[in-house]
């Protein structure tokens, strides 16, 4: 491939990577419920398809997978659900109490901590951190609820979404080989090891995710519930949905529970209990879990990383974070891949 041919492929494909970018950005207020009926669609085809490989036509299949898929979700809505909605009542009317318990407890450690590191108390440090302390956790202690129930309406998730997955099911490939049948023969195989890329970075890292979301939150809520701890399914439910941001997210669901610990117990002993358990959890899941069900590295340095993660918070909100990184990787292989080949 000469000079000029590559950088031809290259201008043209920052021009459809830009092209992408804009367009998603201006239709970003409708898109949520189409991209992620798109991802659980993407999440469940393979079962579809297994199915099929047993001789069913592939209604059939999908047939078979809603039925299976409404019924846990039914069970969901029935166990969970009302769970859930008590502990985001009593936590949004209990935010200020536990605010103050708090407060109270790191006032009564001040003193021994300024006494052991007196350049504390002589720069006033303790009071800065105390006092952006309080801003922060009383504001997201009072939004979390929030976030909770505006990450989706509640159309999307009982109609919309399930719609557009069950038809998304039944075309299954169609649309791909669609595409495939308008492209000129030269520019087949391109296109297949486009998918083929695409297929191998998302399905695994996106599948492992979600694994290990449910991994994360289900120990947090085991462990929680061991210890006695307040709204342990809350907290465990924020934390694996945290998980799902590298770096950040480990962090979130243990900060939330040492504050509500904290504040229920007044003891530093539940903390040291508290943060034990999340270890344990972060070693069994970047140890064991991690390796098992990801297993493909994205190939981006932490500054891609993050700087994905921020523009995809910026434009799609959590779930631009959530896909930020493996959406960065996809366009990285992909224009690596067009570089190396020949049009011809």
């Amino acid at each position: 491939m000469t000079e000029s041919t590559k950088n031809r492929i290259f201008i043209i494909a920052i021009i459809l990577f830009l092209g992408s970018c804009l367009f998603l950005y201006l239709a970003r207020a409708v898109l949520a419920p189409f991209l992620i009926a798109a991802f659980i669609t993407y999440l469940i085809s393979p079962i579809v398809t297994r199915i099929q490989a047993f001789g069913y036509k592939r209604y059939v299949g999908v047939t078979i997978v809603a039925a299976v898929l409404v019924s846990i979700f039914a069970e969901i809505l029935i166990i969970v659900i009302p769970i859930l909605i008590n502990e985001l009542e009593s936590f949004q009317f209990n935010a200020d109490q536990y605010y103050e318990y708090f407060l109270n407890y790191l006032g009564a450690i001040r003193g021994k901590v300024e006494s052991a590191f007196p350049v504390l108390k002589r720069y006033d440090i303790s009071n800065a951190v105390i006092s952006k302390s309080k801003d922060f956790l009383l504001y997201a202690a009072r939004q979390i609820p929030n976030y909770l129930a505006n990450i989706f309406s509640v159309f999307s998730i009982m109609v919309l979404i399930p719609m557009l997955v069950f038809f998304m099911l039944l075309r299954g490939s169609k649309d791909l080989k669609s595409l495939v049948g308008l492209l000129p023969s030269n520019y087949i195989e391109t296109v297949l090891s486009i998918v083929y890329q695409i297929d191998a970075i998302f399905g695994r890292y996106i599948r492992g995710q979600i694994i290990e979301a449910f991994f994360v939150g289900g120990m947090s809520v085991l462990s929680l519930s061991v210890f006695g701890v307040n709204f342990a399914l809350l907290i465990g439910i924020i934390a694996g949905l945290a998980n799902l941001i590298p770096y950040l997210g480990p962090i979130v669901g243990l900060a939330l529970a040492v504050v509500v610990g904290v504040a229920q117990y007044q003891t530093f002993a539940i903390v040291v209990k508290i943060v034990a358990a999340y270890a344990i959890i972060k070693f069994l899941d970047d140890n064991f879990i991690q390796p098992l069900v990801v297993g493909y590295n994205v190939n981006l340095g932490p500054v891609s990383m993050v700087f994905a993660m921020l523009a995809g918070g910026h434009i799609f909100g959590f779930l631009g974070v959530v896909f930020a990184v493996p959406v960065a990787a996809i366009f990285k292989a992909v224009f690596a891949m067009l570089l190396k080949r020949s049009p011809a």
